[in-house]
């Protein structure tokens, strides 16, 4: 009697329902399993959120530290020594009940940010008042010239990252700014109140009851690490070798970019381990300015493994009855079905791959047959579908580095190419030129003639802008009206000084705005490097100084 493939699937099935009660003891162990490490995982991210909380709470006291402090400053005279010498008694009371505030300072608006009062803490938590002559001009620096303009009552908080302020501590740890303005009692800014917080010591008073297995990782909005398990990946940004939250943990992309607020997974580490991953999304700075911190937790999932340990080696001994006994069965089955069964399967893995395959039965008349022919036509349909996916994703990978209105590079791809420009300038010895340039009065444009017209200046400023410059130089565009030109092998100040008059020269005269004429002005800055930053950041920073300069002469 010669069975057909009814038959021969129902002897199968059969086979396997006289399994079904063993499988379901199985069964049981796997849910039972899967329960612990859910469980687990669960509560590791309500920790890293309760940890995000503590965050939060901390830069609020911080916040009104430093307000009570700018409070103070702002009923004493900026010159009287017996005052400044009660402000700074304070200010060292304040760091002396906060191991992780480094410094506390009195900064006033005269004389480009000169300091008033300046106590700093140490690592032995010796408390030092800084005195003339080493008191400072710190005008330049953000958290002056963004503090200055706020109103009574708000604070300014810095990104997190190395000091950049002092040579000598440039190998001290991960740290940020905390600002309020200090407002006389006639409502003007007088100057600014600024403690310097360890952001290493901040988060260890906060995470000091987490079990010792958890990983703590904190990472900027660009996902830069800022704190990480492995010191040398920390601060990579600072030092030229960034490192990255999205390339080590690809889950979080999602936290960057599309703005989820928490993200949970699995992972496995350098060593093979498996892990469980909590990564939240927490505000950093003011309500409106956008920015964030990513804070994650790891744990390894040894520990939930071991719990379900005993009940694993009772069932690996029924795994193991049931896989002899399986495999006798599908040495049988095999003579049946399973290797037309297993030339499709294998065809599948191989297109899955991108690879040639062998020949599908599709001569056969029964289901197999069927499915061989369904999978061919299948497989046509898939192949038109992902050249038109790949179309796509060339396109959006255009999009994620240019600028939408202009095609200009972004901001992220353009801190790439000037890092990568830097590390040639090093090795060649030649310098380069990074020019920053603001529109004056875009906002004016935007309110009185409206977007439309605004986004048509924006692309006049481009077009005006790579005009200028030479082919070889990168124009981009930052954010907003703010635009950039990187300019290589420029060999003498001279030759910078030409190029930024050049730039100057593209706007005397209006530029064409679709069908009308528009006199568009810009305040330029120029940063040369080695001279004015020895890193992106700190070029970026001269430059955007530099800007903001010729800004304020223009004005005045």
């Amino acid at each position: 009697m010669r069975w057909n493939m009814g038959q021969r699937l129902g002897v199968l099935l059969a086979s396997f329902s006289l399994l079904a009660s063993v499988l379901l003891g199985y069964l049981g162990f796997s849910a039972g399993r899967a329960l612990l490490e859910q469980r687990a995982s669960q509560t590791l991210l309500d920790t890293t959120r309760i940890l995000a909380a503590h965050w939060q709470a901390g830069l609020n006291q911080v916040g009104q530290d430093v307000q009570a402090l700018a409070e103070l400053a702002a009923h004493q005279p900026a010159h009287a020594a017996s005052q400044q010498q009660g402000l700074a008694d304070a200010f060292a009371a304040v760091l002396r009940s906060h191991p992780d505030y480094l410094q506390a300072r009195w900064i006033g608006r005269q004389g480009h940010g000169q300091e008033l009062v300046h106590v700093r803490q140490w690592a032995d938590a010796r408390i030092e008042r800084v005195v003339a002559p080493a008191l400072l001009e710190k005008g330049h620096l953000p958290f002056v010239y963004e503090t200055l303009p706020l109103v009574r009552g708000a604070v300014y908080v810095s990104d997190v990252g190395l000091n950049h302020e002092d040579a000598q501590d440039w190998r001290d740890p991960p740290m940020f700014y905390v600002a309020a303005p200090v407002v006389s009692p006639q409502g003007a800014a007088t100057g600014v109140v600024v403690l310097r917080i360890d952001a290493l010591a901040f988060l260890a008073q906060m995470r000091s009851g987490l079990p010792s297995d958890y990983q703590l990782f904190l990472a900027n909005r660009w996902g830069d690490f800022l704190i990480h398990p492995d010191s040398t990946l920390a601060l990579g940004f600072e030092r030229g070798r960034r490192a990255l939250v999205q390339e080590q943990f690809p889950a979080t992309q999602a936290l960057l970019q599309a703005g989820g607020r928490n993200a949970l997974f699995a992972h496995t580490d350098a060593q093979g381990n498996p892990q469980s991953v909590a990564f939240v999304r927490m505000p950093h700075g003011g309500v409106d300015d956008g920015r964030f911190l990513l804070l994650g937790l790891a744990q390894a999932m040894a520990g939930v493994q071991a719990d379900t340990q005993a009940l694993g080696i009772a069932t690996l001994r029924m795994v193991a009855l049931l896989a002899l006994l399986g495999a006798l069965l599908a040495a049988w089955a095999s003579r049946l079905f399973i290797l037309p069964l297993r030339a499709v399967v294998q065809a599948a893995q191989a297109f899955s791959l991108g690879r040639a395959h062998g020949p599908l039965p599709v001569q056969r008349q029964d289901e197999l047959g069927e499915l061989a022919r369904g999978f061919q036509d299948m497989e046509g349909i898939i192949g038109a579908q992902l050249q038109e996916l790949n179309r796509s994703r060339d396109a959006m990978e255009h999009l994620a580095h240019h600028d939408a209105l202009t095609g200009l590079p972004n901001r992220r791809m353009f801190t790439q190419c000037l890092q990568q420009a830097i590390e040639r300038a090093r090795r060649s010895g030649r310098p380069l030129a990074l020019v920053f340039v603001d529109l004056d009065g875009f906002k004016a444009i935007n309110d009185n003639l409206g977007h439309a017209v605004g986004d048509l200046v924006l692309q006049a400023t481009a077009e005006a802008i790579r005009g200028a410059v030479r082919q070889s130089d990168i124009v981009a565009r930052l954010a907003g009206d703010e635009f950039t030109v990187l300019c290589e092998n420029v060999d003498t100040p001279e030759a910078a000084q030409a190029l930024l008059h050049k730039l100057a020269q593209a706007f005397a005269a209006p530029l064409a705005v679709g069908e009308r004429t528009l006199p568009v002005r810009a305040s330029m800055g120029l940063s040369l490097f080695p001279q004015d930053g020895q890193d992106a950041d700190s070029l970026l920073g001269s430059a955007d100084a530099a800007m903001y300069r010729a800004k304020s002469a223009r004005v005045a």
